[in-house]
């Protein structure tokens, strides 16, 4: 209070040399706010450290984490080993595979092409991949996981099981090819019913590559990352060698060996780094890229059928969260080989959360504790851990 007090008098002494008195009373309210607003962000960051440093730290947490509210950040920390084995200490720039949150990326890309004028989210698929004859499955069917399709990994799985072949180079158009192959068809009638599909968003990465004429990480990298600076920022297939790229790892630091679904991009595959991806929520606030009304279809509910439909849904390449009072949130998680990763937005709020992880563990889904230091929407019990649900989770068991 005393060093409040002190603060206080300090600027006012200072505006009343050359203020009006109408002037002087509105300068001492601001600087009054900006002294809140200075000591309420350091206690938040000593909150939060002290809460990161208890719960994940015990946890044997590695990763990075990023928390911001109104354009500052509150927080940001590494903890743990970018490479175990080496005992390479983390860096805020080390950089994670961070899975399904690659989807908001992949749908982004899509709503480029539309802004363009390239493209209709109510396009059949089959405009764009040929041979692809899945009944007039739509884009936004696809962006939406309402396509009915069957899990690529299973389809791919039961292809090389009757081949008896092992495979070597593996990417989309392999996906592509297989499915062609085997003439596969959804499992269930498309537009129908909201089912999880990380094939919906393989395939919207290769229709990316059909209108584009590009592979997709050229044009994910000319079209975003590259203009927005997000220089650790970029797709699995690159070709290329990360210096600061991470290791992933299971629970009790075993290594993850990489297999031939590595290379398989839409659904998973981008790498970033905690700024980088504050970076990229900033670019979304200020619409850098993607016009207003173009992104705020990416938050619209279109799956009225989910059974947590009070609270939330998902949009395009982001679930979202609606509260009672009118605010929103949205988010996306995941998890692909020991990786696993939270980014949180409130809407309303202007909350950012951003966890990075090499080593499996799911304790990162539960932001509700980093909300409530934040003063910010808690959310309802429904989406209580925000536990991620993507059905390319099951890779995280280890095989025999």
């Amino acid at each position: 209070m005393q060093k409040t007090f002190f603060l206080f008098f300090i600027s006012c002494s200072l505006f009343s040399c050359w203020n009006s008195p109408q002037d002087k009373k509105l300068d001492a309210v601001d600087s009054v706010l900006s002294i809140e607003i200075e000591i309420g962000a350091k206690k938040k960051k000593f909150v939060l450290d002290t809460f990161f440093q208890h719960r994940f730290t015990a946890n044997q947490f590695s990763g990075c984490v990023l928390v911001a509210q109104r354009g500052i950040v509150l927080y940001e920390k590494s903890f743990g080993w970018s490479n175990y084995i080496n005992k390479d200490s983390m860096k805020l720039s080390s950089e994670f595979q961070i899975a399904s949150v690659s989807k908001q990326f992949t749908a982004a890309a899509i709503m480029l092409l539309h802004q363009q004028g390239k493209l209709n989210y109510e396009d059949s698929v089959g405009k764009y991949i040929a041979g692809f004859d899945f009944h007039n499955i739509t884009i936004k069917e696809l962006l939406t996981h309402r396509a009915g399709l069957d899990k690529y990994t299973n389809i791919c799985d039961h292809y090389y099981h009757i081949q008896n072949i092992q495979p070597t180079v593996f990417n989309n158009d392999s996906v592509l090819a297989i499915m062609w192959r085997l003439h596969s068809k959804p499992i269930r009638s498309h537009g129908k019913k909201f089912d999880y599909s990380n094939t919906g968003y393989v395939i919207l990465a290769s229709i990316v590559e059909k209108i584009s004429k590009q592979t997709f990480h050229q044009f994910m990298t000319e079209q975003f990352f590259a203009p927005l600076n997000m220089r650790h920022t970029w797709l699995c297939t690159d070709g290329l060698k990360h210096l600061n790229k991470t290791n992933g790892y299971y629970a009790d630091w075993d290594a993850w060996d990489e297999n031939f679904l590595d290379q398989v991009t839409g659904d998973k595959g981008v790498y970033s780094c905690v700024e980088d991806m504050y970076l990229w929520d900033r670019s979304l606030r200020n619409n850098l890229i993607l016009k207003p009304e173009i992104m705020d279809s990416a938050f619209i509910g279109y799956s009225p059928d989910l059974v947590t439909k009070k609270y939330w849904n998902y949009g395009f390449g982001w679930r979202t969260i609606s509260f009672e009072d009118g605010a929103k949130a949205v988010f996306h998680n995941g998890w692909w080989h020991g990786y696993t990763s939270v980014f949180y937005r409130g809407l309303s709020d202007d909350v950012t959360i951003i966890i990075l992880s090499n080593k499996y563990n799911s304790k990162i889904y539960n932001v509700q504790p980093i909300l409530a230091i934040l003063g910010a929407h808690c959310l309802p019990d429904a989406v209580h851990d925000l536990t991620e649900i993507d059905s390319i989770g099951s890779s995280i068991k280890k095989n025999n």
